[in-house]
């Protein structure tokens, strides 16, 4: 979580406006398939439903780090409303659809925003 630190520090320090976390991880640890097949896929990042806790952690430690001072644009493994509303309350100001919405299709959108509705009433 250090590199996280830094990146709320870099934040403050430059001024940015907001902060876009999180998009794609390494990390294999908790998949379901099995590590050969994994493997023979080669390197890059993973999306979706394996990185959906582990980018609410990082949005949660970033709002922490931050005080909720700069907006953060929550991204990674929303594949419901349930998710979506997750994010949100893990300190994100906004969500970014993206794999979720390539599997789930446009119905998932109305399902994140009737989810977030009902959150909030």
């Amino acid at each position: 979580m250090e590199q996280l630190s830094d990146i709320a520090d870099i934040a403050f320090t430059t001024n940015l406006s907001g902060i876009i976390a999180t998009n794609t991880t390494i990390d294999r640890s908790g998949l379901i398939t099995k590590t050969r097949a994994v493997e023979k896929l080669g390197a890059g990042g993973i999306s979706g439903k394996p990185l959906t806790k582990k980018s609410t952690e990082v949005i949660h430690f970033l709002n922490k780090e931050t005080g909720g001072k700069i907006p953060i644009i929550g991204v990674g493994g929303i594949m419901s409303g349930k998710d979506a509303v997750e994010k949100l309350d893990a300190g994100a100001s906004l969500v970014q659809l993206y794999t979720g919405f390539i599997y789930r299709g446009p119905g998932l959108v109305k399902e994140c925003v009737k989810a977030i509705r009902a959150q909030k009433k």
